[in-house]
Protein backbone atom coordinates (compact mmCIF):
# COMPACT_ATOMS: atom_id res chain seq x y z
CA UNK A 1 0.00 0.00 0.00
CA UNK A 2 2.92 2.21 0.38
CA UNK A 3 4.14 1.75 -2.78
CA UNK A 4 1.08 3.03 -4.15
CA UNK A 5 0.05 6.20 -2.25
CA UNK A 6 3.86 6.73 -2.73
CA UNK A 7 3.73 6.66 -6.42
CA UNK A 8 0.06 8.69 -5.83
CA UNK A 9 2.30 12.00 -4.45
CA UNK A 10 5.04 11.46 -6.74
CA UNK A 11 2.71 11.91 -9.63
CA UNK A 12 1.91 15.48 -8.74
CA UNK A 13 5.05 16.31 -7.37
CA UNK A 14 4.56 17.32 -4.13
CA UNK A 15 3.98 15.20 -0.96
CA UNK A 16 -0.06 15.42 0.22
CA UNK A 17 -1.98 13.44 1.59
CA UNK A 18 -4.33 11.17 -1.27
CA UNK A 19 -7.24 10.47 1.58
CA UNK A 20 -7.45 14.26 2.13
CA UNK A 21 -7.29 15.38 -1.49
CA UNK A 22 -9.55 12.63 -2.85
CA UNK A 23 -10.62 15.06 -5.78
CA UNK A 24 -6.80 14.43 -7.77
CA UNK A 25 -6.72 12.73 -10.66
CA UNK A 26 -4.10 10.97 -9.36
CA UNK A 27 -5.63 10.02 -5.74
CA UNK A 28 -8.72 8.51 -7.73
CA UNK A 29 -6.28 6.61 -9.84
CA UNK A 30 -4.57 5.16 -6.82
CA UNK A 31 -7.73 4.32 -4.65
CA UNK A 32 -8.84 2.77 -8.07
CA UNK A 33 -5.64 0.61 -8.01
CA UNK A 34 -5.88 0.19 -4.08
CA UNK A 35 -9.42 -1.71 -4.28
CA UNK A 36 -9.59 -2.68 -7.69
CA UNK A 37 -10.76 -6.55 -7.73
CA UNK A 38 -7.41 -6.94 -10.05
CA UNK A 39 -5.96 -6.77 -7.23
CA UNK A 40 -7.44 -10.08 -5.95
CA UNK A 41 -5.89 -12.97 -7.62
CA UNK A 42 -6.55 -16.93 -6.82
CA UNK A 43 -4.07 -17.66 -4.38
CA UNK A 44 -3.48 -21.23 -3.31
CA UNK A 45 -2.31 -21.48 0.72
CA UNK A 46 -1.97 -25.07 0.80
CA UNK A 47 -3.28 -28.46 1.29
CA UNK A 48 -5.81 -29.68 3.94
CA UNK A 49 -7.09 -32.36 5.24
CA UNK A 50 -9.18 -34.51 3.08
CA UNK A 51 -12.65 -32.48 2.54
CA UNK A 52 -15.73 -35.01 3.06
CA UNK A 53 -16.81 -36.53 -0.15
CA UNK A 54 -18.97 -33.50 -2.28
CA UNK A 55 -22.11 -34.45 -3.65
CA UNK A 56 -23.33 -32.81 -7.19
CA UNK A 57 -25.40 -29.92 -6.84
CA UNK A 58 -28.65 -31.62 -8.37
CA UNK A 59 -30.58 -29.62 -11.34
CA UNK A 60 -30.35 -26.32 -11.64
CA UNK A 61 -33.27 -24.23 -12.61
CA UNK A 62 -33.75 -22.52 -15.93
CA UNK A 63 -32.43 -18.73 -14.71
CA UNK A 64 -29.77 -20.34 -12.53
CA UNK A 65 -26.72 -17.39 -12.66
CA UNK A 66 -23.17 -17.95 -11.79
CA UNK A 67 -21.71 -14.31 -11.41
CA UNK A 68 -17.59 -14.29 -11.14
CA UNK A 69 -14.75 -11.65 -11.97
CA UNK A 70 -12.12 -12.73 -14.33
CA UNK A 71 -8.38 -11.88 -13.95
CA UNK A 72 -8.86 -8.41 -15.53
CA UNK A 73 -11.36 -7.89 -12.58
CA UNK A 74 -14.15 -7.59 -15.33
CA UNK A 75 -17.41 -9.04 -14.27
CA UNK A 76 -19.71 -11.74 -15.83
CA UNK A 77 -21.64 -13.94 -15.44
CA UNK A 78 -23.40 -17.64 -17.12
CA UNK A 79 -26.83 -18.48 -17.17
CA UNK A 80 -29.01 -21.57 -17.61
CA UNK A 81 -31.33 -21.23 -19.99
CA UNK A 82 -33.08 -24.27 -20.89
CA UNK A 83 -32.44 -27.67 -19.80
CA UNK A 84 -33.92 -31.10 -19.67
CA UNK A 85 -32.94 -34.96 -17.93
CA UNK A 86 -30.64 -35.39 -19.93
CA UNK A 87 -28.75 -31.93 -21.42
CA UNK A 88 -28.41 -28.36 -20.09
CA UNK A 89 -27.87 -24.99 -22.38
CA UNK A 90 -25.98 -22.05 -21.26
CA UNK A 91 -25.24 -18.66 -22.10
CA UNK A 92 -22.35 -16.43 -21.09
CA UNK A 93 -22.32 -12.82 -21.04
CA UNK A 94 -20.07 -12.48 -24.02
CA UNK A 95 -22.42 -14.20 -25.98
CA UNK A 96 -20.92 -17.61 -26.29
CA UNK A 97 -23.82 -20.61 -25.48
CA UNK A 98 -23.38 -24.07 -25.41
CA UNK A 99 -25.05 -27.53 -23.76
CA UNK A 100 -23.71 -30.13 -22.14
CA UNK A 101 -24.68 -33.67 -20.96
CA UNK A 102 -26.41 -33.29 -17.21
CA UNK A 103 -23.27 -35.35 -15.86
CA UNK A 104 -21.18 -33.71 -14.00
CA UNK A 105 -17.79 -31.63 -15.50
CA UNK A 106 -18.91 -32.78 -19.41
CA UNK A 107 -17.58 -31.11 -22.37
CA UNK A 108 -20.16 -29.13 -24.58
CA UNK A 109 -22.00 -31.15 -27.36
CA UNK A 110 -22.43 -27.92 -29.05
CA UNK A 111 -21.32 -24.19 -28.95
CA UNK A 112 -21.31 -20.96 -30.40
CA UNK A 113 -19.46 -17.72 -30.57
CA UNK A 114 -16.98 -19.44 -27.86
CA UNK A 115 -15.52 -17.61 -29.97
CA UNK A 116 -15.32 -20.58 -32.47
CA UNK A 117 -18.77 -22.63 -33.08
CA UNK A 118 -19.20 -26.50 -33.63
CA UNK A 119 -20.57 -29.60 -32.42
CA UNK A 120 -19.15 -33.01 -30.65
CA UNK A 121 -20.50 -36.67 -29.46
CA UNK A 122 -19.71 -36.92 -26.46
CA UNK A 123 -19.09 -39.69 -24.00
CA UNK A 124 -19.27 -40.61 -20.99
CA UNK A 125 -16.09 -43.86 -20.22
CA UNK A 126 -15.01 -44.66 -16.94
CA UNK A 127 -15.11 -43.49 -13.26
CA UNK A 128 -16.88 -41.94 -10.62
CA UNK A 129 -17.77 -37.89 -10.35
CA UNK A 130 -20.01 -38.09 -7.34
CA UNK A 131 -19.34 -37.56 -4.54
CA UNK A 132 -16.31 -35.78 -5.38
CA UNK A 133 -14.01 -37.96 -3.09
CA UNK A 134 -10.02 -37.38 -3.04
CA UNK A 135 -8.29 -39.60 -5.71
CA UNK A 136 -11.19 -40.25 -7.66
CA UNK A 137 -10.35 -40.06 -11.52
CA UNK A 138 -12.88 -40.07 -14.34
CA UNK A 139 -12.85 -39.54 -17.98
CA UNK A 140 -14.70 -38.40 -20.95
CA UNK A 141 -14.55 -39.15 -24.85
CA UNK A 142 -15.13 -36.21 -27.12
CA UNK A 143 -15.30 -36.35 -30.84
CA UNK A 144 -16.19 -32.88 -32.61
CA UNK A 145 -15.72 -30.07 -35.38
CA UNK A 146 -15.50 -26.36 -35.52
CA UNK A 147 -15.07 -23.89 -37.64
CA UNK A 148 -11.84 -23.16 -36.81
CA UNK A 149 -10.93 -26.70 -37.67
CA UNK A 150 -12.38 -27.98 -40.73
CA UNK A 151 -11.72 -31.41 -39.95
CA UNK A 152 -13.35 -34.17 -37.68
CA UNK A 153 -11.02 -33.91 -34.25
CA UNK A 154 -10.86 -36.63 -31.59
CA UNK A 155 -10.08 -35.49 -27.73
CA UNK A 156 -10.79 -36.75 -24.21
CA UNK A 157 -11.27 -34.72 -20.94
CA UNK A 158 -9.32 -37.18 -17.89
CA UNK A 159 -10.13 -35.45 -14.19
CA UNK A 160 -8.81 -35.97 -11.35
CA UNK A 161 -9.74 -35.04 -7.76
CA UNK A 162 -6.36 -33.59 -6.32
CA UNK A 163 -5.92 -32.98 -2.54
CA UNK A 164 -8.04 -30.90 -0.36
CA UNK A 165 -7.45 -27.27 -0.44
CA UNK A 166 -7.38 -23.61 1.51
CA UNK A 167 -7.97 -20.83 -1.27
CA UNK A 168 -8.29 -16.90 -1.27
CA UNK A 169 -10.25 -15.22 -3.36
CA UNK A 170 -12.37 -12.38 -3.91
CA UNK A 171 -14.71 -14.37 -1.41
CA UNK A 172 -12.41 -14.30 1.20
CA UNK A 173 -10.52 -18.01 2.34
CA UNK A 174 -12.14 -21.01 1.52
CA UNK A 175 -11.86 -25.30 1.84
CA UNK A 176 -12.70 -26.72 -1.42
CA UNK A 177 -12.04 -29.50 -3.36
CA UNK A 178 -9.57 -29.49 -6.08
CA UNK A 179 -10.54 -31.06 -9.83
CA UNK A 180 -7.49 -30.56 -12.33
CA UNK A 181 -8.87 -31.98 -16.12
CA UNK A 182 -6.79 -32.20 -19.02
CA UNK A 183 -7.90 -32.27 -22.51
CA UNK A 184 -5.76 -32.53 -25.86
CA UNK A 185 -5.24 -28.45 -25.94
CA UNK A 186 -5.36 -27.32 -22.26
CA UNK A 187 -6.06 -27.89 -19.13
CA UNK A 188 -9.65 -27.01 -16.59
CA UNK A 189 -9.19 -26.26 -12.83
CA UNK A 190 -12.17 -26.41 -10.54
CA UNK A 191 -12.14 -25.05 -7.12
CA UNK A 192 -15.46 -26.49 -5.30
CA UNK A 193 -16.84 -25.51 -1.91
CA UNK A 194 -18.74 -28.13 -0.28
CA UNK A 195 -20.15 -25.30 2.17
CA UNK A 196 -21.37 -23.03 -1.26
CA UNK A 197 -22.46 -26.23 -3.22
CA UNK A 198 -20.51 -25.19 -6.47
CA UNK A 199 -17.16 -24.17 -7.69
CA UNK A 200 -15.86 -20.54 -6.41
CA UNK A 201 -13.17 -20.04 -8.81
CA UNK A 202 -12.30 -21.46 -12.24
CA UNK A 203 -9.38 -21.86 -14.26
CA UNK A 204 -9.03 -23.02 -18.35
CA UNK A 205 -5.61 -23.03 -20.07
CA UNK A 206 -5.25 -23.59 -24.14
CA UNK A 207 -3.76 -21.76 -26.90
CA UNK A 208 -5.58 -18.73 -26.83
CA UNK A 209 -4.13 -18.17 -23.14
CA UNK A 210 -5.43 -18.50 -19.68
CA UNK A 211 -8.79 -17.70 -18.25
CA UNK A 212 -9.74 -17.33 -14.38
CA UNK A 213 -13.01 -16.45 -13.45
CA UNK A 214 -13.63 -16.18 -9.18
CA UNK A 215 -17.39 -16.32 -8.20
CA UNK A 216 -18.57 -13.08 -6.97
CA UNK A 217 -22.62 -14.66 -5.83
CA UNK A 218 -25.15 -16.70 -7.52
CA UNK A 219 -28.51 -16.07 -8.86
CA UNK A 220 -31.22 -18.73 -8.09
Amino acid sequence: MFSIVFFCKLNHNVMFDCVKRLTQPSCVFCLFVLFSPTLWALEELGEIAPLAPMDGPGIRQVGWQWHYVDANGEPGYMEKVAGDALSASYERTDGCQWTRPIKGFAPATIWSDCPSSGEAAVSFTKGDIWPLTVGAEFTWRIQGKSNLIGRVWKSGRSCTVLPSVRIKTILGEHDVHKLHCKERWGTRTWWLSPNVGTAIAYRQTSRRGVVLQEMTHIKE
